[in-house]
């Protein structure tokens, strides 16, 4: 008390003490009360407005960065797209360029090749040109026009002035092949037209033949008769079956002379054109060739669509496999096959690869436009009708160019050993090009969409900003509030020294609460520690998860040829092979209700009798080895495309054998299911002494095949085998066979549309594998794995 009153009366008397002039010290005094008050207030307020500025900052940056996203966003998802349409167009052209070459390298082979058969013809029956008939010519054209696509094919044999009638008496004489023709014709399944037997007119020979001509027709003073010819329907609009004289179209005439001096292919012009739509005459003559088709075309097809002429000179040479070109050789004829353009594009893309725009052009004839949508081609009509907006998408050659494409270099082929296709004569270009439909078909709302999610995305950010904002600056003004009211307080009753001095002892005391965290903390996590040593003790002290199975088969397959044929293959085609192999014997193993243990490398392990037991174990896991080997040939045949033909060779060594094994979880940081025993052992030598493509088994596995009632199944093998750690053993092959032919032999390939049954090789067929299918997969129906 005395200290509080002595205290209290210093006080005093300094108020007392004062004078008169100190007055304005009293409003001195109060003057930092204000001026910090007004301090205060200018750091909110300058806190406030950086806090404002910072605001707008962040809404700019949200704002802008959602307009470049989404832009971003909208001409990414638009670039994609348009590199898929693209890339898809791309392969398509290619494809269509390189069928059509195709077609036409297998058209001329197979007209060499009869052209060839008709040479020696001549030669071995001692017959002189132009009196040669082939025999079973109808056959021999028939089997052509399939390959080819064509819908006629003639021979003209050329026969001079002083041979008229000559050949006029031989053709009367020798018209017996037409008869024949009529019946091989008419007992084709395939073949929709008219059976006629008018031959009314099957003598006349037309205008010139024989007759003389000036200037640079005096070639055709001789002429070319028509003789063999088919389809053989002698009315034909025309009346004629043979010996019309093709001199008398001057275009296929020109193309002839041609063939005939530069010994080459000559592809005519658009035979039905209508060169010029404001003649009569060349309307007629279009619709006349149009006519003329119609004979011998099916009644669906559009006869005014764009069909050529392909002349074949024939020369009387048999010296070599390729014609000599610097020779002189005999020209004795020509043989022609008239098609329509429309047969090259048809059945090329698939289903959904529609809008690609085919362009034939020649400087002989209008150019024609045909559009594919998918499989189905459809003429558009005369001229260039491709979309220019494409042009800088075009996918252009010439037609001798795609069809010596094989070749490697222009002028030379695959397999086709005759002459080259003219390259100067009315040479045709095929041009592919893209349409609005089928960019459309690779044009989707995406772009939009994703444009809108992303602007979407950055909205909603915005706003949980701003509403987060909005909570964050109300909190922040309460405690703003609180902390310059408390400020005030503390301002009004403690010096400034005190009041540092307990902001310090503040501070202080939460970095000790801090440390205590931290200490805590660091406790738990050695507690943790020791957790994971309890952990260990816990499962260490429980019991083990195993049982012992008296009859189970276990199999192992191995893939033979894996190893070199992975060393040439990226790992993703590595893994695509493996999964799609044993994706597929997964699928088997769980229909037929057999366990899969696991796959080591290219190694298969399988068991039955696990973990239920089953009667027939034996029979079900031979059963499902020999699926697993016809799933092995259809994979590999359906990959070969994609992963190289040499995946066809790829087979299997199967080994199964029968006896118990010890079966359970190992445990651990990964557990897994194993297999004990002797029995996996013996299993695994009768996979690594078998064969490819082959049921390799044990003695033990034989007797309860044979307890199962499928001692059918079993053949010894005839020799014994040396296994590593069991020493001589004999054993057996579970026999398969294809189709009814059994595959005893090593080497035996498999087909992957041919079914593998498991049968012996004495039985007859009925006794396959299938024949029990359905007793089997009832007796393991109650079977969960």
């Amino acid at each position: 008390m005395q200290n509080s009153t002595a205290t209290g009366h210093d006080f005093q008397d300094e108020e007392e003490g004062r004078h008169p002039g100190d007055l304005s010290e009293s409003h001195t005094a109060t003057q930092p009360r204000s001026s910090r008050k007004e301090e205060r207030d200018g750091i909110a307020k300058q806190e406030d407005r950086f806090v404002f500025v910072f605001r707008v900052l962040v809404m700019a940056v949200l704002v802008l960065s959602a307009i470049a996203v989404s832009v971003g966003v909208y001409f990414y998802v638009t670039n994609q797209e348009k590199a898929a349409f693209e890339t898809k167009f791309d392969s398509d052209a290619s494809k269509i360029l390189e069928s059509i070459g195709t077609t036409f390298e297998q058209t001329l082979g197979s007209t060499d090749a009869f052209i060839t058969q008709l040479i020696a013809y001549a030669h071995y029956s001692d017959s002189t040109w132009p009196f040669i008939t082939m025999p079973a010519f109808a056959i021999h054209a028939t089997k052509l026009l399939k390959l080819s696509k064509a819908f006629y094919f003639s021979v003209y044999p050329f026969v001079e002035p002083s041979q008229h009638d000559e050949w006029i008496d031989y053709t009367n004489a020798t018209n017996g092949w037409i008869h024949e023709s009529l019946d091989i014709q008419a007992n084709d399944e395939d073949w929709w037209g008219p059976k006629e037997q008018d031959f009314s007119h099957r003598h006349e020979i037309f205008a010139t033949g024989g007759k003389a001509r000036d200037g640079p027709f005096a070639y055709m003073n001789n002429f070319l008769p028509s003789w063999q010819v088919h389809p053989m329907v002698p009315s034909a609009g025309w009346g004629f079956p043979y010996n019309y004289d093709i001199w008398q179209i001057d275009s296929l005439a020109h193309a002839i002379l041609y063939a005939d001096k530069n010994k080459r292919v000559v592809v005519s012009p658009q035979v039905n054109a209508i060169y010029d739509p404001t003649s009569e005459e060349s309307i007629a003559g279009a619709e006349s060739q149009s006519n003329w088709a119609s004979s011998f075309t099916h009644p669906d097809i559009d006869n005014s669509e764009p069909f050529s002429v392909i002349t074949f000179p024939i020369y009387d040479s048999l010296e070599s496999v390729k014609l000599d070109l610097s020779k002189n050789h005999t020209f004795v004829g020509v043989v022609t096959f008239s098609l329509y353009w429309r047969e090259l594009i048809q059945k090329i893309l698939p289903e959904g690869s529609n809008g690609a725009i085919v362009v034939f052009e020649d400087p002989c004839a209008p150019a024609f436009t045909y559009r594919l949508d998918g499989p189905e081609a459809t003429f558009l009509g005369a001229g260039d009708l491709h979309d220019p907006v494409y042009d800088d998408m075009k996918h252009s050659a010439r037609l001798p160019d795609i069809a010596n494409v094989h070749g490697g270099k222009e002028g030379s082929y695959s397999t086709y050993t005759g002459l080259p296709i003219a390259e100067d004569f009315c040479t045709r270009t095929i041009s592919v090009y893209p349409s609005q439909a089928m960019k459309e078909d690779h044009t989707t709302g995406d772009p939009v969409l994703f444009t809108v999610a992303a602007a979407f995305i950055f909205l909603f950010t915005s706003m949980i900003f701003i509403i987060y904002d909005f909570w964050v600056n109300r909190r922040q003004r309460i405690v703003m509030q609180q902390a310059l009211a408390s400020g005030s307080i503390v301002s009004s009753l403690f010096p400034k020294n005190v009041r540092q001095q307990l902001y310090k002892e503040e501070k202080d005391k939460k970095e000790k609460e801090k440390a205590a965290k931290d200490f805590l903390f660091v406790a738990r996590s050695s507690t943790g520690t020791m957790g994971s040593t309890n952990e260990y003790s816990d499962l260490t002290s429980s019991r083990p998860i195993a049982d012992h199975f008296q009859d189970t088969t276990i199999l192992f397959a191995d893939l033979r040829g894996f190893t070199a044929w992975s060393a040439k293959r990226e790992p993703v085609e590595v893994f695509e092979l493996l999964e799609a192999v044993y994706g597929r014997f997964d699928q088997i193993a769980l229909r037929r209700r057999v366990f899969k243990v696991e796959t080591i490398g290219d190694c298969y392990v399988a068991v039955t009798g696990i973990p239920t037991p089953q009667k027939r174990h034996a029979a079900i896991m031979a059963r499902f080895a020999s699926e697993c080997l016809t799933a092995l040939h259809q994979v590999t045949h359906s990959l070969a495309e994609k992963l190289g033909e040499d995946t066809k060779k790829l087979a299997m060594r199967v080994g199964l054998h029968s006896g118990s094994v010890t079966a359970g979880v190992l445990r651990g940081e990964k557990g897994c299911f194993q297999l004990f025993g002797d029995t996996v052992n013996t299993a695994a030598r009768m996979e690594q002494n078998g064969s490819p493509d082959r049921i390799h088994v044990s003695q033990e596995c034989a007797n309860a095949l044979r307890l199962d009632g499928k001692g059918k199944w079993v053949v010894p093998r005839e020799d014994k085998i040396e296994a590593k750690g069991l020493g001589q053993l004999d054993t057996y092959w579970v026999v398969t066979s294809i189709g009814g032919l059994e595959t005893m032999s090593h080497g035996t390939s498999f087909s992957s549309e041919s079914p593998v049954d498991l049968r012996t090789s004495k039985q007859s067929p009925d006794l396959a594998i299938t024949e029990d299918a359905n007793q089997d997969l009832a007796e393991t129906a109650d079977v969960t794995v």
